[in-house]
Formats: structure tokens, C-alpha cells, sequence
């Protein structure tokens, strides 16, 4: 495989955050190879390290245009023709980079393709991939050796598909073409959705949706290149999101910054490599999902070196799922002792079905928090409490805001009959964006539900406004209605998590099914490491316990094994995912009789 200039072991040194005689341009472009050419100019590019902190390879700008354009001339070798689907596997490597901008130069579709995790095994992952394939009509599938079984069985029903590794790609000859790369008036990729409550749907992203949300993203979001200063990001987002894709790669392309990678599998076993990657090389923007930020807290007492200085952390995103206000807390108080700076927090909202980004909080202020009257919430009203509450009661939500629409956005907050509702009115979330998607790739269908008439998209989330700030408050298709009563599953399963000590975050799924008698019943899957029968019908006890007095929700406690939960390809957990795979038995409850009579 074509890669960076070889260089002898421990000299590699990182791409500079300035580009020395390039003038900063924020996403001014029309397309994407437009805007890898101008940065091709500069010396900033990707730099990708190892678990251990070891930089391994670096990909400039420069040659990963030359790369790139000489891999579209070998895709066109194939025979392929414009506008053809090309998919290819999303890992943080080099090859994913240079290879979805040969589609660029080959005006060809790059459509990116998840990695396998050992969240529902090697099943799973190919039924996933198939999906994919299949509904994106790809001509070719690219991806590592290690994935090519994979590739196989999920393409086997795929009649002239052709499947190949990089290396292989590498070695194609190179058509005698002039490439001919794709212009503003084309689609630019197509983003599958994580499938948190339905199959994975092909969003097409446009050009003009992806260059608009690149430049609004930054100038106006995060009021990039402040003072002169010029960017630098890190990340350990997966390529397959959207967060990852556009927030962590395509948009720095766009803005000529360079960028510290770290893989999301090394995040995931040395989480606090992200903050010493930040502090190494002093990265201003870096997002994350709370989670995150959750599992870097828990971890802050090994950190261990004095050295870190988190304190050119300019703008500390917060994305990808809710956004809740006690693990953010936590990360601040264990932080301020290597320069974090809390008001570099900034939640934000925003889907791939609008490129990306659709509201930031203020960058530099403290993230606004709202504590609201949980009964109230229920009733469709966000009625606010004492504003001294920080941490969420029986009586009391506490919600994030998650800032202004974007400058060009309008937000509409509707109720079910599309009535437009005020302020602490809670509705469905309606946004009108120049960023829109073009619609979902071969679903006329799925794509009426979702633009509305006037080009307004139903964002499917749940949330209100506070003097134009939009607070989320869950997704719709997720709640539970019992006796009448509207529950939202994210309350049960975080008095859980935050009541019972035997759990941790991400350890519950709740859902409702359909009872004996025909009503809806709330279900809470509950991930345990025991397999002592007191212990579970502890945690049993003290579960429903939490839900009960903190919800007033009769849930039905199901324990299952450990990494039973099933997560989309962003890292969310997927409720209808979790309901489906435990009324079909493929989640496997745990035999409780012993527990129950050891209670």
C-alpha cells in the first residue's frame, strides 16, 4: 500500500498546526477535492498514533492528494462509471482517508462502511454490512485482509461486486483517463445512518449540504481561528459516524488544520491517551460523546503525569447521544489540575440527515443547565425548579442546553398536528438547513417522513426551547407510555445506573412490550459481572428500587449477561435493537431461580 514518506524508526515527527504561507480558508470551497487541493498546498495533514502514544504514521495533505488522485485513475480502471457506489470499511487508518477522496477525484459515490466491534458479533456485523451494500447498490467493497471474510459472506447474494483489500487496490493499473472529480452540483458521499431505532437508511449528502456545514460549523459554531490563532484537532471518533467523519476529518480538510488520531478501539482500552494526545500537541478542538468524558473521569486517578497541560483545550464538544451534566462536572473537577478549563465544555446537537452540526452552545461560557419538574416533562411542559439543583431528584430533571441553531438554521419546536409551540413547550424538533441531506438513498418513502413540506426536516428528537437555546430531551419513537403516562427510557435506565453501585454507565436498556393484559409494560435490561445468586437478587432489589422511587415506573428487572447490549455504529445504544433481540431470545436472560431463592 502506498503510504507516507518512509522514515527510520522514532524520527517521524507530527504535521505543524500552522501552515507556513497558506492563508486560512474555513470550508470557502465547492466541493471536497477542491478543498483538499488548496490544502495540499500547506503542510498540515493526519497523524495517527498508537495506544502507547507513539506516532506511526503521518499522512500530509500533499500526499495524501497524490495518493489519492492515483488510486481514482486504478477505481476507473474497473470500468466503473460516474456516480458509482464505492464502499469502503472506516477505520482510522490511512488507506480510509485516501480512498474516499479517489472518489472524489473519480467521480465516484464513497460510501463508508462500520467496523466490526464485539457488540454483536461476527452475525451482526455481516447482516450490517449486507445491509449496506446492498441498499447502496456498491460496485466495489474495499476494506483491510482481516475483513475480507467478512466482506464475503456479507456479499455473497451480490452478483459483480468486486471485493479488495488496500494493497490490492494499490496494485491496479491506472486508467488513461483525466479525472473528471465530482462537482458542486453532485452528491459527495452517502452517510448510513447508526440505526438507533430502524435499519441503517443511506443518507446522500450534497456538495453544496457538505461545504456549507463545514464553513457555518466553524466560523460560526465554534468561532474558529479566534484571534489569529490557527486549530488543531484530536479525535478518536470512528470514521463511520458522522461526528467522526465530517466533525474530525472531512471539516479539518475543509480548514487546513491538522489532526492527532487515535484509534477508537486504543481509546477504548487507554482512554486517558486522548487527553495526553490533546496536551502533547496542543490541541484546541476536541468532541466526544459524554460518555467519554464519563469513562476519563472514572480513570483520572491514574493518570500519573504531571506533565499534561489541558489548558490550550479551547473548545471541548460534547455530542453523539444526550448530554448530561454530572459526568461533565466530574471530568471538570478532575481536570482543573492540568489546566481544564470548564467553559471549554460545548454540548451541541446535531444529525447526519444535516451534514453534521445544527446548534453549539456559546464556545468560552459555561454550558447553560436547566432543572425542570419532572412530572411536568411528562405532561409536554418544561416547568423550571429551584435553580440551585445540579444534580437530578426524584422531582427533578436536569438538562443540558445545547445552544443556538446555527447562523441560516431556523428551529421550530411542533407538536404532534404541526402546531408550532413556544418556549417549555416539548415537541418534536424541526430544523430547516441549508446542510439538509438530498434524502435517503432509494427510500422515497423514509425520506417523506423526514422532509417535511418547505424543505423542514423532522429530526425524530424530542426537546424544547429557552429563549431560542434547544434542549434535547429523547428521542420520540423511544418512549414509553404506560396507563396513559409518558416515561422516557433515558430516566429509568440513569437512576439505575447512578443509584445502584454494582452498575456503571451503559449497563441498562429500557423498553416497553406488550403485557398479559395487553397494556405496555417497562422492561429494563440490566448488564451484571455476577454470577452470585445473592448478589443478583440484590441488585434485583436495589434496581427496582431506584426506578421505582425515582420514575414511579413498576419496571420488570431482567438481568442479562455482560456486553449483552447492543450499540449502534456512534456508540448509542439502540433501545429498539435491545427489544428486538430480547423478544426473539437472541438476548438471553440470565437463570435468576437461584437468585430469587436466595431473596
Amino acid at each position: 500500500m502506498t503510504t507516507s514518506t518512509q522514515m527510520p524508526e522514532g524520527t517521524l515527527q507530527p504535521t505543524p498546526t500552522a501552515s507556513k504561507n497558506l492563508e486560512p480558508k474555513l470550508g470557502t470551497f465547492d466541493t471536497l477535492a477542491e478543498a483538499l487541493d488548496y490544502a495540499a498546498q500547506g503542510e498540515a495533514g493526519f497523524n495517527f498514533y498508537d495506544v502507547r502514544g507513539n506516532l506511526k504514521h503521518v499522512l500530509t495533505y500533499t500526499e495524501m492528494r497524490t495518493i489519492a488522485q492515483k488510486q481514482a485513475k486504478q477505481l476507473l480502471s474497473l470500468g466503473l462509471k460516474r456516480g458509482d457506489r464505492i464502499g469502503i470499511v472506516a477505520d482510522i487508518e490511512a488507506y480510509f482517508l485516501t480512498t474516499f477522496f479517489a472518489c472524489q477525484y473519480a467521480g465516484l459515490m464513497a460510501v463508508p462502511l462500520p467496523v466490526i466491534t464485539g457488540l454483536g458479533g461476527r452475525h451482526g456485523y455481516e447482516q450490517q454490512l449486507q445491509k449496506v451494500l446492498t441498499t447502496a447498490e456498491a460496485k466495489v467493497a474495499i476494506g483491510p485482509d482481516d475483513l475480507q471474510e467478512h466482506l464475503k459472506d456479507a456479499t455473497k447474494d451480490m452478483a459483480g461486486i468486486k471485493l479488495l483489500t488496500p494493497e490490492q487496490l494499490d496494485a491496479l493499473p491506472e486508467a488513461d483517463v483525466t479525472l473528471e472529480p465530482l462537482t458542486a452540483e453532485d452528491e459527495s458521499h452517502i452517510q448510513f445512518s447508526s440505526g438507533s431505532t430502524r435499519y441503517p437508511k443511506g443518507i446522500v449528502i450534497s456538495q453544496k449540504a457538505m461545504m456549507n456545514n463545514a464553513h457555518t460549523l466553524m466560523t460560526d459554531g465554534l468561532k474558529g481561528n479566534q484571534f489569529g490563532r490557527v486549530e488543531r484537532v484530536a479525535s478518536w471518533l470512528p470514521f463511520y459516524h458522522d461526528m467522526g467523519l465530517i466533525g474530525c476529518m472531512l471539516t479539518p480538510i475543509c480548514c487546513q488544520f491538522s489532526v492527532d488520531l487515535l484509534h477508537t478501539d486504543d481509546f477504548a482500552r487507554s482512554p486517558l491517551q486522548w487527553l495526553k494526545l490533546i496536551a502533547r500537541n496542543k490541541a484546541s478542538l476536541s468532541f466526544g460523546p459524554t460518555f467519554g468524558y464519563e469513562i476519563c473521569a472514572r480513570r483520572a486517578s491514574r493518570m500519573r503525569d504531571d506533565s499534561v497541560d489541558l489548558s490550550e483545550w479551547r473548545v471541548a464538544g460534547i455530542g453523539g447521544e444526550m448530554v448530561h451534566a454530572h459526568p461533565l462536572n466530574a471530568f471538570a473537577e478532575a481536570f482543573a489540575p492540568y489546566g481544564f478549563d470548564a467553559k471549554a465544555f460545548t454540548p451541541s446537537y446535531g444529525m447526519a440527515e444535516a451534514t453534521l452540526a445544527i446548534s453549539f452552545a456559546n464556545v468560552d461560557e459555561e454550558f447553560n443547565v436547566d432543572a425542570i419538574d419532572k412530572d411536568a416533562l411528562l405532561e409536554g411542559k418544561a416547568i423550571p425548579t429551584s435553580e440551585n439543583v445540579v444534580d437530578e431528584t426524584s422531582e427533578t430533571r436536569v438538562m443540558v442546553s445545547c445552544g443556538r441553531v446555527l447562523k441560516g438554521y431556523e428551529l421550530e419546536i411542533r407538536s404532534a398536528d404541526d402546531k408550532v409551540l413556544g418556549d417549555r413547550e416539548v415537541g418534536r424538533i424541526c430544523i430547516k438547513t441549508p446542510s439538509l441531506m438530498s434524502g435517503y438513498f432509494h427510500d422515497e418513502e423514509a425520506t417523506k417522513e423526514s422532509i417535511l413540506p418547505k424543505g423542514w426536516l423532522d429530526t425524530g428528537d424530542m426537546g424544547y426551547t429557552i429563549d431560542g437555546e434547544l434542549v434535547i430531551t429523547g428521542r420520540a419513537k423511544d418512549m414509553i407510555i404506560i396507563n396513559g403516562r409518558n416515561f422516557w427510557p433515558q430516566d429509568m435506565e440513569w437512576h439505575a445506573e447512578q443509584s445502584v453501585e454494582m452498575l456503571r454507565t451503559r449497563d441498562t436498556a429500557a423498553f416497553a412490550v406488550d403485557g398479559k393484559d395487553g397494556k405496555e409494560e417497562a422492561v429494563l435490561l440490566v448488564q451484571t459481572r455476577t454470577t452470585d445468586p445473592e448478589r443478583q437478587a440484590e441488585l434485583i432489589k436495589e434496581v427496582y428500587t431506584a426506578v421505582k422511587t425515582n420514575t414511579g415506573v413498576d419496571a420488570r428487572i431482567v438481568l442479562v449477561p455482560q456486553r449483552s447490549l447492543p450499540y449502534t455504529t456512534s456508540g448509542k445504544l439502540s433501545r429498539a435493537k435491545a427489544k428486538k433481540g430480547f423478544l426473539t431470545g437472541e438476548i438471553q436472560p440470565l437463570d435468576i431461580s437461584k437468585a430469587e431463592s436466595a431473596a
